[in-house]
């Protein structure tokens, strides 16, 4: 299989992939591939393009989010990789990382606070 690699690729754009891939349960690279295969494939049907477009458009609210002051989009993104990394390594359940991305997402908790609970969860190990 071929490697694509995407320089300048928007923050928001890349942003809302990675809620787009959480919300649906991929890894990043899962759901780029799903929106290209769907936006490029040649015998794809109609509901298939909508489909395609739909998953585009959802992306649309995520790039216009407007951020709280001091917040770090860099920590963000950091402490929700973090995240994805300690839920495929078993150190913490779906539900536990649904929990954590979603109160990250709304903003109800600082990525510092999602780091210091993946510590505490790496140090029990």
């Amino acid at each position: 299989m071929a490697t694509l690699t995407i320089r300048n690729l928007p923050d928001e754009v890349h942003d809302a992939l990675r809620r787009q891939a959480a919300e649906n349960r991929h890894s990043m690279e899962a759901e780029a591939r799903a929106v290209l295969r769907a936006a490029v494939a040649p015998r794809s049907t109609e509901q298939e393009r909508a489909a395609a477009l739909a998953r585009l458009q959802a992306m649309e609210p995520a790039i216009k989010r407007t951020l709280p002051a001091g917040w770090s989009q860099l920590d963000e993104d950091l402490a929700d990789g973090h995240l994805e990394g300690a839920w495929e390594n078993g150190l913490v359940s779906d539900d536990e990382r649904r929990s954590w991305a979603d109160r990250l997402q709304r903003f109800d908790v600082w990525p510092r606070e999602v780091e210091a609970f993946l510590a505490s969860r790496i140090a029990s190990e």
